[in-house]
């Protein structure tokens, strides 16, 4: 194999290696950089308008750890079909990355459900109605066991959601895209103190880029040997 052939192999490789960390490093449609993602806790199935109601929330960087550093602002918007919205402030509870809302519903709703996350961007949590109660949308990376283990030993821990890579939870502050409620389909979350979450199943994303990768590699490895074949 001639030494200009063994360099665009070596490129090629190193291209698609970029490629496939790069989709591993990247949870689906979030921003690069600093993101994180707001979770949580059960609420009832139904609520009352004008009653308070204090949940559990938490604030998760790149979806599955606390953020090392401290957060301004911390809290939820309620956006109605008109725009107008109500924020509440959280409070930091003794658990990393957990905090606590007091929220009141001003009517029947529904409202687009939006978390303050500090400096980080605003994330679609969902939506809630007194009928309906609080709907949450996936979460768009895992959250793993070990990932529980690691960052809450204790009995507290975070919801565990199922995971939809293909959705944009961020909002733009400066944009009425918050005003809209939420249509897609919510989940059903439940407390994992109680449970054993199991491990994320693999993306099936990363897999068909894995198997491109493998393809283009040994698509390149056999033109390479019929060229040097010719050649002799």
């Amino acid at each position: 194999m001639s030494h200009t052939l063994r360099r665009t192999l070596a490129a090629t490789a190193a291209a698609l290696l970029a490629t496939v960390v790069g989709a591993i490093a990247a949870p689906g449609p979030a921003h690069a950089g600093g993101w994180a993602a707001t979770v949580l806790e059960p609420m009832p199935a139904q609520l009352t308008v004008n009653q308070t109601y204090t949940v559990g929330m938490w604030v998760l960087q790149h979806g599955f750890h606390p953020y090392e550093g401290d957060l301004d602002e911390v809290g939820l918007r309620l956006v109605d079909k008109a725009g107008a919205e109500t924020k509440f402030a959280a409070v930091p509870l003794k658990e990393p990355a957990h905090y606590a809302v007091s929220v009141v519903l001003p009517s029947d709703g529904p409202f687009a459900v939006i978390g303050v996350q500090g400096w980080f961007a605003s994330y679609r949590v969902g939506t809630i109605s007194a009928k309906g109660g609080l709907q949450q949308l996936p979460t768009v990376t895992p959250l793993a066991a070990e990932h529980l283990a690691r960052y809450w030993p204790g009995p507290v821990k975070p919801p565990v959601l199922p995971v939809d890579e293909t959705r944009d939870p961020f909002v733009d502050a400066g944009s009425g895209a918050a005003a809209v409620p939420v249509a897609s389909s919510p989940v059903a979350v439940q407390p994992v103190a109680s449970s054993t979450p199991s491990g994320p199943a693999p993306s099936p994303r990363l897999a068909v880029l894995a198997g491109v990768a493998a393809l283009v590699v040994a698509g390149t490895v056999l033109i390479a040997r019929r060229r040097q074949r010719r050649a002799i």
